[in-house]
């Protein structure tokens, strides 16, 4: 019987087989190992705090413009309200325009109705009779043959028991526009007083003289860079309407003066308060905006929002039982804003604002 052989797992084949795969194995790890060591991001990291100073300029970029855009928004929205404002000023200033128009056209057709009363023979006392007694007044003066129609034409509120009258001396009022301003006002004394805009200014203060009842009391004033009373002796004291002499030596004595300074409007406005009673009629004569306020400025250059802003500052001093103010406005070159601001005074206090032609009143 033949003898059985063993069986040995271990064989050369099967350790062959073994090592092979162990081998293959190793070499494996090898290859993934050193393939991980290759593509290991290492220069990644420091990209990374270029991006996020990239990311922050960006986010820096985007509040800028959105922070502009707010701002842009803002300001148009300002924008539209002040337009809307000024559109609404506007109609307003229309508004009153239209009423005056109107007004004026009444008083010239009672005017009329007067003056064909007095031509028919009709008895005038038995005409103003029926009439209130405001009305009265207003309808006396229509006929004064000197000067009653042009009182009509423009408005002028003239009358009152206590009437002031304030003159602008400045150095403006030798002239409409900055270089005869600046040429004459280097001249000597007696060539700025005859300067025809100055010439104007003491013929229409002589004008509102004519028409000052006799009953009346009455104060003259010029101003530049203080108040001045045309009869410094009088001063604070109203002067009688039925005295001739002082009415001639005040005349005279304002005819002595030369423009000179700039233009405080403080201190005209401060007369008012002064005076006791406190007028109940002013008359501004006046060519442009303040330059100062209450002191001569330190600037030497004074912009037109300057001269607005004293103006208000001036305005804002008034007492609240302001009487009318009638402002006589001589335009002068480079103010634009005078003729607005000085309508804006004449209506709030009552009174009335004219821009008289040159050949009038004379």
């Amino acid at each position: 019987m033949a003898k059985q052989r063993e069986s040995n797992l271990f064989t050369l084949s099967f350790l062959d087989v073994m090592s092979c795969g162990f081998g293959a194995v190793i070499l494996l790890y090898v290859i993934i190992l050193q393939y991980n060591q290759d593509f290991e991001p290492s220069e990644a990291v420091p990209s990374l705090p270029i991006n996020d100073e990239k990311i922050s300029r960006l986010e820096q970029k985007i509040k800028t413009l959105l922070a502009l855009e707010k701002s842009e928004e803002e300001r148009f929205k300002k924008t539209a309200v002040d337009n809307q404002k000024k559109i609404t000023s506007i109609k307003l200033t229309e508004t009153r325009v239209k009423n005056l128009i109107d007004e004026n056209k009444e008083k010239k057709q009672k005017l009329q109705e007067i003056q064909r009363r007095v031509s028919t023979g009709a008895s005038k006392k038995d005409f103003l009779e029926d009439q209130e007694l405001e009305q009265v007044t207003m309808l006396q003066a229509t006929m004064n043959q000197a000067g009653g129609f042009k009182e009509v034409l423009t408005g002028m509120r003239l009358g009152g028991s206590h009437i002031l009258i304030l003159l602008d001396s400045s150095s403006s009022m030798l002239a409409e526009d900055l270089v005869n301003i600046i040429r004459r006002r280097n001249m000597e004394p007696q060539e700025k007083i005859l300067s025809p805009k100055w010439q104007r200014g003491i013929s229409f203060v002589e004008w509102i003289m004519e028409k000052i009842p006799e009953e009346a009391k009455y104060q003259v004033v010029h101003f530049n860079e203080k108040a001045n009373y045309v009869l410094p002796n009088t001063a604070e004291i109203w002067l009688d309407g039925s005295n001739d002499q002082e009415r001639e030596r005040t005349q005279a004595t304002l005819k002595k003066v030369a423009p000179s300074g700039g233009t405080s409007l403080y201190h005209a406005f401060s007369v008012i308060t002064s005076l006791s009673p406190m007028p109940d009629n002013v008359y501004l004569l006046v060519d442009s905006l303040p330059t100062m306020n209450r002191k001569v400025p330190k600037k030497y250059t004074i912009s037109s929002q300057d001269r607005r802003d004293y103006f208000r500052k001036s305005v804002s001093s008034l007492p609240e039982n302001v009487p009318p103010i009638n402002v006589i406005l001589f335009p002068m070159e480079a103010d634009p804003y005078a003729p607005i601001e000085y309508w804006e005074l004449a209506d709030k206090t009552g009174g009335s604002f004219i821009q008289p032609q040159k050949d009038w009143p004379r």
